[in-house]
């Protein structure tokens, strides 16, 4: 199945969105967190964060690989 390339914008652009969303959430409620709680709110997005852009990196390069 091939995914054309507006379609790949477009669900990134949605996916996006929906993440700043989220983010914007959670980082009011980490604001609300006592500092020893904060910290640990941010390790734990930090983390996940790195963990969503190795697997954004690794759908993106078995994608242009597809297309070569």
């Amino acid at each position: 199945m091939t995914i054309r390339p507006e379609e790949v914008r477009s669900k990134l652009e949605t996916g996006r969105a929906a993440i700043a969303g989220r983010l914007r959430v959670l980082a009011d409620e980490v604001e609300t967190l006592p500092l020893e709680g904060a910290t640990e709110a941010l390790s734990w997005l930090g983390d996940h964060i790195e963990r969503l852009l190795r697997e954004a990196e690794r759908i993106l390069s078995a994608q242009a690989g597809r297309q070569s």
